[in-house]
């Protein structure tokens, strides 16, 4: 294996510690410095490979040591990690979950709504079952919104009869 020099800039501290696990291991700083790095980044054959180890270090460089402006010196692009497999499907998981939630709260407003009821948010929470909290979020996601308005002598905010047309409209985009 060919070494090659680097200059290691470290607080005083830090180069006190290594200085005093060095001396008492009974090796040099530069050995000291080196098994440290290693057990950092776990590197052996079978885990990781040197230009893993490459790329990670210039991922790092990236991330937390890279000027405002790019260096002439940056040879490739650093490209985002992959979301893991877990990731993706939780991600896809979530996001059926979601359009099953819109898809209950939209046929149970129309309901109401066809059936004379002009519900209130609190009115769809107790019909359905669900926080009216998530039941504005839902909607709103698809474009609907309850109305500032007075029905019977009583204001509030209330889902009309007039947003009949955009559920179905929400209701065929989520089928």
């Amino acid at each position: 294996m060919t070494l090659a020099n680097t200059t290691l800039r470290l607080p005083q501290k830090l180069r006190a510690i290594a200085e005093e696990r060095a001396k008492a291991a009974g090796h040099s700083l530069a050995e000291e410095l080196r098994s440290a790095l290693e057990s950092h980044y776990k590197m052996n054959a079978a885990q990781i490979s040197f230009e893993d180890l490459e790329a990670r270090i210039q991922q790092h460089e990236a991330e937390f040591h890279s000027p405002a402006v790019p260096s002439e010196r940056e040879e490739k692009e650093i490209l985002p990690a992959k979301p893991s497999v877990q990731e993706e499907l939780a991600r896809v998981e979530k996001a059926s979950r979601e359009r099953e939630e819109t898809r209950k709260i939209l046929l149970g407003l129309k309901d109401l709504l066809e059936h004379g009821t002009q519900p209130m948010p609190s009115d769809l929470e107790n019909s359905l079952g669900m926080p009216s909290r998530l039941i504005g979020r839902r909607l709103g996601q698809v474009g609907i919104r309850a109305k500032n308005t007075r029905i019977r002598d009583k204001s509030g905010r209330y889902f009309l009869r007039s947003l009949l047309p955009k559920i179905e409209e929400a209701l065929k985009e989520l089928s």
